[in-house]
């Protein structure tokens, strides 16, 4: 009998005891398949650049701006419409779901956390991406990581699924995704460094890790929060620097850690 996703998911160290696929993926985490990497990166630059037309605009208004107003600053129209795409394919913003939609909130008050804010979507949404996370994050920092050992992660995964050239490709748009976040550093020769988080980081990790399945304690330890190079204490102090910007309301008393995340976070969009 072949695995449905949920086998995935009950597999996966990036889904918890408690969760449940179809909610998982109303919340916009997608659990298996493929993702954005087959083709891209987590392209920084111009989630960027469509954020603040969203902002200005509204999310329709940004979209035909960057087709008809070439708002990426793209060669032809068909790198124009390969840039929508992917976009969506990774980020899903032109139906943002509810983690869509709580990253385009906190990237408007968080300049400095918006690569890990990046990051956290694309982790979120695509399953080759998270297969790479061990081999960037268990590296000491000062290491070199080459994406041939990106390419192995993702072998490893998915025997016989893809082609040398294409392992090959994945592995180095996943190389530079995680330099864009951050937690690698060069061109050619990439060297782990560590990242800082920040109090809108630690939410929007915290508001994945509950999506995911985890609760009470175990959303400090599951891999959204560890992926930020921060310690427990430091992840606590982060919540509750975001409980005082009224991101979230947290409790911890002993082995007890209870956390709501704002639900203003994850509402529609006017």
């Amino acid at each position: 009998m072949s695995e449905t996703p949920a086998d995935d998911v009950l597999r996966s160290p990036w889904f918890g005891p408690g969760c449940d696929a179809k909610q998982a993926g109303a919340m916009g985490l997608r659990p298996s398949g493929g993702g954005g990497h087959q083709s891209k990166t987590i392209m920084l630059a111009e989630l960027g650049a469509f954020l603040r037309a969203v902002e200005e605009h509204g999310v329709e208004a940004a979209q035909k701006l960057i087709v008809d107003e070439n708002l990426l600053g793209k060669s032809s129209d068909a790198a124009r419409d390969s840039a929508v795409a992917n976009l969506n394919k990774l980020y899903a913003l032109n139906r943002p779901p509810p983690i869509t939609r709580a990253m385009a909130r906190l990237w408007q008050s968080d300049q400095v956390g918006r690569p890990l804010l990046a990051m956290l979507c694309a982790l979120a949404r695509d399953p080759l991406f998270r297969d790479t996370a061990d081999t960037v994050t268990n590296a000491r920092f000062g290491d070199g990581v080459r994406w041939p050992a990106l390419a192995d992660a993702i072998a490893a995964k998915h025997p016989d699924r893809f082609s040398q050239a294409m392992l090959k490709s994945m592995a180095q748009n996943c190389a530079s995704s995680w330099t864009q976040s951050g937690h690698l550093n060069g061109l050619r020769n990439k060297v782990r460094q560590r990242v800082e988080a920040t109090p809108e980081v630690v939410t929007f990790a915290a508001l994945i890790a509950e999506a995911a399945g985890f609760g009470g304690p175990g959303i400090l330890s599951s891999p959204w929060l560890t992926v930020l190079d921060a310690g427990e204490e430091e992840r606590l102090g982060l919540l509750r620097r975001a409980q005082g910007r009224g991101l979230v309301r947290a409790r911890h008393a002993g082995a007890v850690f209870e956390l709501k995340v704002s639900p203003d976070l994850t509402a529609d969009f006017a």
